[in-house]
């Protein structure tokens, strides 16, 4: 509920934006102060009216003023909190299209196997956390990477399996899912658990994977890991509470001042809620809950962007592939190393019609879909998919999406443009897959794959984000991986596929105005403009200078959301307030 010091602000920002729309600014002792004032800054403000200002000036949440430090002096009052930003860039706050906000946040606390570089050291750390492990507990978290085994096995490709890590971790059960979430390794305990033998049929969009005799090897492909987690005790309230303070703590330190969750929990969403009530927020949320429940939404006539300016629904999450990583992005050609296999059409794909179906309810509901399609026929079937719903429900301003997008047919960046597709990509993603992208797909479709300039040269709406926590929150990172496409092994230092770069300026705008955009809320946020909600950053170094391999160096120096400091480092030329 909106408090009467909350209202208060709110109709002196009004008030405040008026007066600066109007002209009426010469009478001195009508003109509210400012609250806080960020000068001598090198503000960049994603805004083309005004691409470059020196400081800004925020009433209660709103941002009033951006312009010189001269100008928006006058702003202050005996009151007003005044930082000197010694020249560093400001931006406006980051703004994470595509993340999972509450695993991320258990991610944190959870085993970590991304860095596992060997079978021996992957076994270790389960056997660890298998010893330490209350009877009755779940190992669960996990992030493993197979593809750092191949590269230190010479390319032999090797999955892990139950036996790898059974007599370590005995009656302890066990499902540890890669990094990408779209695969996972359960022991024989936690498959006695599940109930998972040789005569488990596979699951439509989902694969159970098995040894030469047609014994379960532990391994459980996309919809095959449902019936897993179904078994795994749900954590409690407090340890959910607990895990998205500590997600929104990383998310402030880094610089993210809005994320879209994909995915998420009816708990997620209820705990993101009981914080926003309370005023503990310090992200905004737009949260997208699984296409399955669209009634959910509909029968409280909630419609896409529907909300708080802390936390809004409206928007539903689709499937319909799997990943590169598992082979089961869905393909045209096979995979080259493995030619038996096109991929996997995801659970809500099946039976063929049930995602239109699906579609077409949200879309009735004026719901936004929101639909993950990584494979290049995946990406074909979603844009087919989206303009049926067109052709049966008319024109508007859907501003449907499809999350990754990943591997596109040449012939289908136009049919993104001329459909009004978003494209909801994630840069790290490019960096990390383009280590061994191309044993798996052809040079012809990875030219074509992560094709973020092309993207933009068919002028479609691009928006960034991470997928976190399969990928790192850092947007730094992010921005380095679209300026550079240096890969993470050092092979492609000038670039993989270098013609896709993008511009330094380019990247931040996709991070910010282009989030925006892709939740219906760019006039709200995504630029540093007066009138627009006050969530800036302050950045150590300028990424417009310094060497672009520099970018995924640089830090935070200060994160505002909503005219309030929810960061500040303790770097010795951190911005002071006077």
């Amino acid at each position: 509920m909106t408090s009467a010091l909350d209202m208060n602000l709110i109709v002196r920002a009004i008030f405040a934006v008026a007066l600066l729309a109007s002209g009426i600014v010469a009478v001195s002792q009508v003109k509210p102060k400012a609250d806080l004032i960020i000068t001598n800054a090198r503000v960049w403000t994603v805004d083309p009216h005004q691409p470059r200002a020196e400081a800004v000036a925020i009433l209660g949440e709103r941002i009033v003023a951006v312009g010189p430090a001269s100008d928006i002096d006058r702003w202050r009052g005996d009151t007003t909190r005044v930082i000197d930003a010694h020249g560093h860039l400001m931006l406006p706050g980051f703004n994470d299209a595509h993340l999972h906000f509450t695993p991320g946040g258990l991610s944190l606390d959870a085993l970590n196997l991304r860095d596992a570089a060997t079978p021996a050291e992957f076994a270790r750390r389960i056997a660890e956390r298998a010893a330490n492990t209350p009877a009755g507990e779940w190992i669960t978290g996990g992030a493993w990477d197979d593809q750092v085994w191949v590269q230190k096995s010479g390319g032999h490709d090797e999955l892990p399996t139950r036996q790898l890590i059974d007599a370590a971790t005995r009656n302890v059960p066990v499902l540890v899912e890669r990094l990408d979430g779209h695969m996972a390794l359960a022991n024989s305990a936690a498959l006695k658990i599940i109930g998972i033998t040789r005569n488990t049929p596979d699951p439509p969009g989902g694969e159970i994977v098995r040894d030469a005799h047609g014994e379960p090897t532990g391994i459980l492909k996309d919809a095959a890991m449902a019936a897993a987690y179904a078994k795994v005790p749900p954590i409690s309230h407090e340890r959910r509470l607990k895990a998205v303070r500590r997600a929104m703590a990383h998310a402030a330190r880094v610089g993210i001042t809005s994320v879209q969750d994909m995915n998420p929990s009816y708990q997620d969403v209820a705990t993101y809620a009981e914080l926003a009530e309370r005023g503990e927020l310090t992200v905004r949320i737009y949260a997208a809950p699984v296409i399955a429940a669209w009634q959910d939404q509909a029968k409280l006539g909630l419609r896409h962007a529907f909300g708080s300016p802390w936390l809004r629904y409206g928007a539903v999450k689709a499937y319909a592939d799997g990943s590169l990583g598992s082979t089961t992005a869905y393909m045209f050609a096979p995979y080259r190393d493995a030619p038996q296999s096109h991929g996997l059409l995801a659970e809500d794909m099946l039976p063929a019609d049930k995602i239109l179906r699906n579609l077409l309810g949200a879309d009735r509901a004026n719901l936004q879909a929101c639909t993950h399609a990584i494979g290049d026929r995946a990406v074909f079937t979603v844009l087919d998919l989206y303009a049926e719903v067109e052709k049966q429900h008319g024109p508007r301003d859907r501003r449907f999406r499809i999350e990754h997008a990943q591997h596109v047919a040449p012939k289908d960046f136009g049919r993104f443009r001329d459909l009004g597709v978003i494209a909801s990509m994630q840069p790290y993603h490019a960096i990390d897959d383009g280590r061994w992208a191309e044993t798996r797909i052809s040079h012809q479709l990875a030219s074509t794959s992560y094709a973020w300039r092309t993207m933009l040269d068919n002028h479609v709406h691009l928006a960034f984000g991470t997928d976190w926590p399969v990928a790192p929150l850092e947007p730094l990172t992010s921005l380095y991986a679209a300026v550079t496409r240096a890969t993470l092994d050092g092979k492609h230092p000038q670039g993989w596929f270098p013609e896709q770069k993008l511009t330094v300026a380019e990247a931040i705008e996709a991070y910010t105005l282009g989030s925006a955009y892709a939740e219906f809320q760019e006039k709200q946020k995504g630029s540093i403009t007066a009138g627009k909600l006050a969530d800036l950053i302050l950045l150590s170094d300028d990424v417009f200078t310094i060497d672009p391999k520099a970018i995924q160096d640089v830090t935070i120096d200060l994160t505002v959301v909503g005219g309030r400091i929810v960061y500040q480092s303790a770097h010795p030329t951190n911005p002071q307030p006077r």
